[in-house]
C-alpha cells in the first residue's frame, strides 16, 4: 500500500503558546523570509484543468552518472520543441558534448523494422536500457527488442516475437547476452552467436506461475510499485538467480472495465488476508539453461517471503537472500554458495544455506531492509531497527556484529553506498520531517551532515562516491538540483527551476508553520498548518483536515508536495485552514513509535488524531464545529475509521478505502494485524464496515472502478452496511481509474466534486 523545521511565529502564535500543555516550541530558526505578493489566485482550472493548468512543479533534468563518475548523462527537455535532448556533461568543468544523433538513431531504427511513431520515442532514450559501458542499449518497438550501438550507429532487431512482449530486459554485466522475461518465461540471448538465437531457461510461465518477474503482491508490497524484476545475473555473466511464484493457489479477483462496448475483464491472483500466499522458489540457472533450486529446509514453502536476492560482489558464486516467515516477525540474512559440477554443460549445485544473521520480534513485524553493503576486508554494513530506530551495523563477514556506525532516536532513511573512508546515507537527525545527506567514517566517527540548506534532500552518488547529485526542496519551493563534491562542497547548480518558484510565488504558495502537539501520553506529534492569506485572529475559521496514518507514512514534511499540497493552497486561499497532524505510527521517528499499532490498526491513529483536533479546539479562532477530514488509501481508511469512531469530525472525505482489513492483500496486513486467525478480535474492531450504523456526520465515498489495489469491492461493502443502517453518504466512483485517478479531465471532476463537498458542509 501506498511512503528547519521552521515556523514563522507571530503575535497570534504567541497566544496560543498559553495554552502549552498541548504544544512543544520547535527549535528556534531564522525567519522565513517573506513570500512574495501573490499577483493571481489558485482555481480549480489552474491546478487540474486538462489544458489551462499550470505546471507549478517545474521539469528537472533526468541525470545518470557514466562509468568512472568524471562525466553524466542529461536529459533535458527543449523548450522550444518539446523532444529530449541527451547530453554528455563532463562533472568537474560542466563541459558539455551530445551523447548522440537521435536523427540518425531514428533512421537507424527504421531500417531494422521498427516503425517510425515508436523509433521517435525510442531516438530520445527515455526508456533505454544501457550496458555497462554506454555504448549500446536496448529497447522496445512493435512489442519486440531492439539492440542500438552508438558506436557504429547501427541498430539490430532481436526478437521477432510482435504478440508477446519482451519485458525486463537487460544486458548481462559483461555485455555478451541481453536477458528477459516473455509470457512469464525467463529467456536468454547470446549477443556473440550468428545468427542471434534466444534461449528459453524456464519452461512453465503462465498465468498463474511467474519465473524471473513478480506477481502482483511481491511488487507491490516486497519489492515496491514498478519493481518488476526478479532475477539477477551474477558479475561474470554466466549465472542468473530468479524468484519463481507459483499463484496456482492464490483466489483471483476480478475487474471489469465497462466505458467500452464490449465489456473487458481483467483477471489478478490477489491474496487477501488469510488466503494462500505465493508459493516462492529461489533458483539459479546457466546461461545455457541447467538449473538447481536453492534448498530451504527451514523455511516451509507455505510459511516463507523471500523479500531481497542479490550476488556477493567479491565472492564469485555466492548468492545473498533474506527470507521472513509468513507473520513477518522474523527476518534472515542468508549466503550460499553455488557449485559447478565439471559437466558439459556445467551444472549448478547450491550449497547448504548458512544463516549469516536473523532480526527477530515478538511484540511486533520486522521491517524489510536492503541486501548489506560489503567492505574490501570481507565485513558488510547492515541496517537495523534493533534499537527501536533504523541504524547502519558494521559485521565481520560470518555475521558477527562489530560496532554501530549510527545511533540516537533517529532513523537512517537511505544508505548510498561506501567511498574509501566513508558511507554515505540520508536520516533524520537534523530535523524529523525532513531527510537530510550525511556521512560517517567506517569506524564510526565524524558523522558529518553534507546538505545544509534547510528542506528535504535526496542524493544519488557516483559509483566511487567521491560526487554526488541532490534533489532539494521545502515545502513552498519546488525542487532544484545540485551536483556536489563527496564532503557536500557544491560543485554547481544543475538546474535551478527558477520558473516553477517564480510561478509559487506569481500564486502565493505559503509556506505552511510547523509545530508539534503532544499526545496525551506525552508523545510529541508533527503537524503543520496553512492559513488563509488574509488570516484574522479575531475571526472563527473552518478547519479543513488531511491524513494518510499508514506506519512509516509522513505526510508532515517539509518538501514540495505535488498536486496535493497545491490543492491544500487553494483551500486555504479559499478561507480554510488546512491542518495536517501525523500520528506516532506515521511519524517517521523510528519503530518504536511504529510498533504500538501491532494488531489494532484505527485505534491508537485515531486517538492520536483527536489529540490533534483537541488541541485546534483550544485556538480562538478555530470554529470546533466545521472541522472535517479526508484522505486517500489508508487515508481513506482513517476517515471511514473516524466517521464511525469518533464524533471530532463534522463531515469526511474517504477516498479508495479500506473498509475491512480482511480485503486486503494479505502481506501488507498481516504484518501489521496478523493473520485473522490469530486476531479476529483486533479484525473486527478496526472494521468499518461493522460500524456503519455508527456514522455520525456526511461521508463522501471515492473509488475508482479498476482500482487492482485497494479493491472496490471495499467501498461496495461499506455502501451496503450504511444503506442497512439507513444512514445517508455520497458516493463518486470513477471508470477505468486505478489506485489513483489520473486521467486529466476525471482529476478535474474529483477536485471539483470534493471542493463543492466541503463548501457545502463546512
Amino acid at each position: 500500500m501506498y511512503f528547519q523545521r521552521q515556523v514563522s511565529w507571530s503575535e497570534w502564535w504567541l497566544g496560543v503558546l498559553l495554552t502549552a500543555s498541548l504544544v512543544v516550541p520547535v527549535a528556534a530558526q531564522s525567519a522565513p523570509t517573506a513570500a512574495k505578493k501573490a499577483t493571481k489566485q489558485l482555481t480549480l482550472e489552474a491546478l487540474f484543468d486538462p489544458v489551462q493548468r499550470v505546471n507549478f512543479s517545474g521539469s528537472l533534468p533526468r541525470l545518470v552518472w557514466l562509468p568512472g563518475g568524471q562525466h553524466y548523462l542529461a536529459f533535458e527537455v527543449n523548450a522550444q520543441t518539446r523532444q529530449t535532448e541527451v547530453v554528455r556533461v563532463e562533472t568537474a568543468t560542466g563541459k558539455r558534448t551530445p551523447f548522440h544523433d537521435p536523427a540518425r538513431m531514428q533512421s537507424a531504427l527504421e531500417a531494422a523494422g521498427m516503425a517510425a511513431d515508436d523509433s521517435r520515442a525510442a531516438a530520445s532514450l527515455r526508456t533505454a536500457v544501457f550496458d555497462a559501458g554506454f555504448r549500446r542499449a536496448l529497447l522496445s518497438g512493435d512489442n519486440d527488442l531492439y539492440c542500438y550501438d552508438f558506436v557504429a550507429e547501427r541498430a539490430e532487431r532481436l526478437t521477432m516475437s510482435p504478440a508477446a512482449a519482451e519485458e525486463e530486459y537487460d544486458f548481462s554485466p559483461d555485455g555478451r547476452r541481453v536477458s528477459f522475461v516473455r509470457g512469464n518465461d525467463l529467456f536468454v540471448l547470446d549477443l556473440a552467436a550468428s545468427p542471434r538465437t534466444e534461449r528459453r531457461l524456464t519452461q512453465d510461465g503462465s498465468t498463474s506461475i511467474f519465473n524471473g518477474i513478480l506477481d502482483w503482491v511481491y511488487e507491490e508490497e516486497v519489492y515496491g510499485r514498478g519493481k518488476r524484476r526478479g532475477y539477477w545475473w551474477d558479475p561474470s555473466g554466466t549465472l542468473l538467480a530468479y524468484l519463481r511464484l507459483d499463484d496456482t493457489n492464490v483466489p483471483v479477483h476480478i475487474l471489469t472495465d465497462d466505458v467500452p462496448f464490449r465489456q473487458q475483464v481483467e483477471r489478478t491472483h490477489y491474496p487477501q488476508a488469510g488466503d494462500p500466499n505465493p508459493l516462492v522458489s529461489l533458483r539459479v540457472v546457466t546461461v545455457d539453461g541447467e538449473q538447481a533450486e536453492v534448498g530451504l529446509p527451514d523455511y516451509p514453502a507455505d510459511d516463507r517471503i523471500i523479500t531481497r536476492v542479490g550476488w556477493h560482489p567479491r565472492e564469485a558464486n555466492r548468492l545473498l537472500f533474506e527470507v521472513q516467515n509468513r507473520r513477518q516477525t522474523r527476518l534472515d540474512l542468508n549466503a550460499t554458495t553455488v557449485l559447478m559440477l565439471e559437466s558439459m554443460p556445467p551444472q549448478p549445485r547450491p550449497a547448504a544455506v548458512e544463516r549469516l544473521l536473523r532480526e527477530e520480534s515478538t511484540t511486533a513485524w520486522v521491517e524489510v531492509v536492503e541486501l548489506p553493503l560489503f567492505l574490501p576486508d570481507g565485513s558488510f554494513l547492515w541496517q537495523s531497527d534493533e534499537s527501536g530506530f533504523r541504524h547502519i551495523y558494521r559485521h565481520a563477514a560470518d555475521g558477527k556484529r562489530l560496532r554501530a556506525l549510527t545511533q540516537g532516536e533517529w532513523d537512517v532513511r537511505e544508505v548510498y553506498g561506501v567511498g574509501d573512508t566513508h558511507v554515505y546515507f540520508s536520516a533524520a537527525a537534523h530535523s524529523p520531517i525532513a531527510n537530510h545527506l550525511y556521512r560517517v567514517k567506517l569506524d564510526g566517527r565524524e558523522l558529518t551532515r553534507l546538505s545544509q540548506t534547510e528542506g528535504t534532500h535526496a542524493a544519488d552518488f557516483n559509483a566511487d562516491c567521491t560526487a554526488y547529485f541532490d534533489v532539494s526542496s521545502t515545502a513552498a519551493e519546488p525542487p532544484r538540483l545540485s551536483l556536489h563534491r563527496a564532503d557536500g562542497t557544491p560543485i554547481r547548480v544543475v538546474a535551478d527551476n527558477a520558473e516553477a518558484r517564480a510561478l509559487a510565488d506569481e500564486y502565493g504558495v505559503a509556506r505552511p508553520d510547523f509545530l508539534q502537539v503532544k499526545t496525551r501520553d506525552g508523545f510529541v506529534m508533527e503537524a503543520m498548518v496553512l492559513r488563509p492569506p488574509d488570516f484574522d485572529p479575531q475571526k472563527k475559521y473552518p478547519v479543513w483536515c488531511y491524513a494518510y496514518s499508514g506506519p512509516g507514512a509522513q505526510s508532515v514534511v517539509d518538501r514540495w508536495g505535488g498536486q496535493r499540497m497545491l490543492w491544500h493552497q487553494l483551500l486555504a486561499q479559499r478561507g480554510y485552514l488546512v491542518w495536517v497532524c501525523d500520528n506516532r505510527s506515521a511519524s517517521g521517528k523510528g519503530m518504536r513509535s511504529m510498533a504500538p499499532v501491532y494488531g489494532k490498526l484505527g485505534e491508537l491513529e485515531l486517538r492520536d488524531l483527536e489529540d490533534g483536533i483537541a488541541y485546534l479546539k483550544t485556538l480562538p479562532y478555530v470554529d470546533g464545529n466545521r472541522i472535517g477530514l479526508w484522505g486517500w488509501s489508508y487515508g481513506g481508511y482513517m476517515t471511514a475509521y473516524a466517521l464511525t469512531h469518533s464524533t471530532a469530525f463534522k463531515c469526511g472525505i474517504a477516498g479508495a478505502p479500506v473498509t475491512d482489513w480482511r480485503n486486503y492483500d494479505s502481506i501488507y496486513t498481516e504484518r501489521y494485524m496478523k493473520l485473522p486467525e490469530d486476531n479476529p478480535e483486533g479484525y473486527a474492531r478496526s472494521s468499518v464496515v461493522a460500524a456503519a450504523k455508527q456514522l455520525h456526520g456526511p461521508l463522501l465515498l471515492i473509488h475508482g472502478l479498476m482500482d487492482d489495489n485497494v479493491h472496490p469491492r471495499n467501498s461496495v461493502q461499506l455502501m451496503d452496511a450504511l444503506q442497512k443502517a439507513d444512514r445517508p453518504f455520497d458516493f463518486l466512483a470513477y471508470p477505468q481509474s486505478r489506485h489513483g485517478v489520473v486521467t486529466p479531465y476525471r482529476v478535474k471532476h474529483l477536485y471539483g466534486r470534493m471542493l463543492a463537498f466541503i463548501e457545502r458542509h463546512l
